[in-house]
C-alpha cells in the first residue's frame, strides 16, 4: 500500500493515477509482461491501418498525371482485319458529346526499331499533337510532335527506348535517325522518365511516338485502336463510356471501356475490405493483451488481500477499491497503448521504406489505438476490481 492510504472516490485524478503507477511499478516484471500484450495489440492496429492507408495512397498516385476524369477505349481484333475504329468519330466526340472535353486517338503496335546499328523491340504509338499535353509527357530534350509534323517522318522517343537504342558511349539524342519498318525517322524529342500509371495504354518509357496522319505506312490498318477521353468533372463516366462504345462500335473489333473512376471505386472498396480485415486481426491481438491485463490484475488482487483488508478496515468503501483497481488497469493499458502507437508508427515507417512508398500515417489511428487500448484495459479490469471489492475485510486481514 502506498502513502495515499485509504483512498477516496473523490480523490483528484492525478492522485489516483500516481498511486496506480506506484503500485504497478512495485509489481515489476509482471506489469511489463502485461504491457507487452497491450503494446503488441495496439502496434498491430496502428501498423496495419497505416500500411493500408499508404497502400491506398500509392494506388491513387497511379492517376496523378491524367486524373480520374478519364476514359480509355481499346479495340481488340475479332475478324480478319486489324482492330480499330474510325478516327473521325473520335475527333468529333467533344463536339457531339457535351460531357467530353477532349478525345485523342492512338494507334499502338510493337516491333523492331533500329538506330545506328542498334535494334530494340519497343512499342510504336501514333499520336496527334494533343496527346503530349493530355498525357502530361515530360521532355528531357528536343520538342514534342506538333501540328507542323502532321505527316512528317519525325519521332519522339521514350526514356527507356532511347537507352535501348543508344550505342555504348553515344546516347540517342534529337537529330538522330531511327528506322521503323522500311522508313527512316528523325528524332525530334527525348522524353524524361514517365510513371507507368493505370490509365496509360502502354509503357510510354518503352515507346517511340510518331505523327498519326501517315502512320499507316508502318502500322497495320492505320486506324486508331485506342482512344483517351477526358470528361468534364462529376459527369456519369459509366454512362458516357457506354455511349462512346456504342458510337465507335464496328464489326471487326470488340471495344473495351476502362473507366478511371470505376477503377478508383473498385480499388477503394478492395482496400476497405483489407483494412477491416487487418483491423480485426489487430483487434484480436489487443483482446489477447486485455486478457493478460486481467490475469495480472487478478494476481495482484490475490497478493494484496491484506492491503485490501486494511484499506477496508480504515474506511475504504467497495467503490473505492473498485476504482483503485480500475485505474491501475487503465493506467497499464494506456501506457501499453502509447508504446504500441510508437511501435506501430515505427513499423509503418519501416514498411514504407521497404516498399518504396511515401510515409504517411492516418492521423485518426493515433487516438484510436490509444483509446481502444484504454477501453480494453478498463473492460478487462472490471472483474478484478469487483473481486477486490467483494473480499471480506476480516478474512483479507488474516491472509498470508
Amino acid at each position: 500500500m502506498t502513502t495515499t492510504g485509504a483512498m477516496s472516490s473523490g480523490a483528484p485524478p492525478g492522485e489516483l493515477f500516481a498511486e496506480a503507477f506506484a503500485n504497478l511499478y512495485s509489481q515489476g516484471i509482471r506489469s511489463i509482461l502485461a504491457l507487452l500484450g497491450i503494446t503488441v495489440g495496439t502496434a498491430s492496429i496502428i501498423a496495419m491501418l497505416s500500411i493500408g492507408n499508404m497502400a491506398q495512397l500509392e494506388a491513387l498516385k497511379s492517376f496523378k498525371s491524367m486524373g480520374i476524369d478519364m476514359l480509355q477505349i481499346r479495340a481488340a481484333q475479332t475478324g480478319a482485319g486489324a482492330a480499330g475504329f474510325d478516327r473521325h468519330l473520335v475527333d468529333t466526340l467533344p463536339a457531339d458529346e457535351p460531357d467530353i472535353l477532349t478525345a485523342v486517338p492512338l494507334s499502338i503496335s510493337r516491333g523492331q526499331v533500329t538506330a545506328a546499328g542498334v535494334a530494340a523491340d519497343v512499342a510504336t504509338i501514333a499520336i496527334s499533337p494533343a496527346f503530349a499535353t493530355l498525357a502530361g509527357l515530360p521532355l528531357r530534350s528536343g520538342r514534342t510532335i506538333g501540328e507542323a509534323d502532321d505527316c512528317g517522318l519525325v519521332a519522339m522517343v521514350g526514356d527507356g527506348a532511347a537507352t535501348k537504342l543508344s550505342a555504348p558511349g553515344a546516347r540517342l539524342l534529337p537529330g538522330a535517325k531511327i528506322a521503323i519498318g522500311d522508313y527512316g525517322y528523325t528524332v525530334i524529342g527525348i522524353l524524361a522518365p514517365v510513371p507507368n500509371e493505370s490509365m496509360n495504354p502502354t509503357d510510354y518509357n518503352d515507346s517511340v511516338f510518331v505523327p498519326f496522319a501517315c502512320s499507316r505506312r508502318i502500322m497495320p490498318g492505320g486506324d486508331p485502336n485506342t482512344a483517351l477521353i477526358r470528361l468534364k468533372p462529376d459527369v456519369d463516366s459509366a454512362a458516357v463510356g457506354e455511349r462512346v462504345k456504342a458510337r465507335l462500335a464496328n464489326a471487326s473489333s470488340t471495344l473495351t471501356v476502362i473507366d478511371a473512376r470505376g477503377l478508383v471505386k473498385a480499388m477503394k472498396a478492395q482496400m476497405g475490405v483489407y483494412t477491416r480485415l487487418l483491423a480485426a486481426i489487430g483487434g484480436v491481438s489487443l483482446l489477447v493483451g486485455g486478457i493478460g491485463v486481467m490475469n495480472v490484475m487478478l494476481m495482484s488482487v490475490m497478493e494484496r488481500r491484506r492491503e485490501i483488508g486494511l484499506r477496508a478496515a480504515i474506511g475504504a468503501t467497495p467503490r473505492d477499491l473498485q476504482l483503485m483497481f480500475l485505474v491501475e488497469a487503465a493506467a497499464l493499458a494506456l501506457v501499453g497503448g502509447l508504446a504500441g502507437v510508437a511501435l506501430g508508427v515505427g513499423a509503418s515507417w519501416f514498411m514504407a521504406r521497404a516498399m518504396g512508398w511515401g510515409f504517411a500515417v492516418a492521423l485518426y489511428v493515433l487516438p484510436l489505438g490509444t483509446g481502444v487500448a484504454g477501453l480494453v484495459g478498463m473492460a478487462f479490469g472490471i472483474y478484478p476490481a469487483i473481486t477486490a471489492s467483494r473480499l471480506d475485510p476480516i478474512e483479507a486481514l488474516r491472509a498470508e
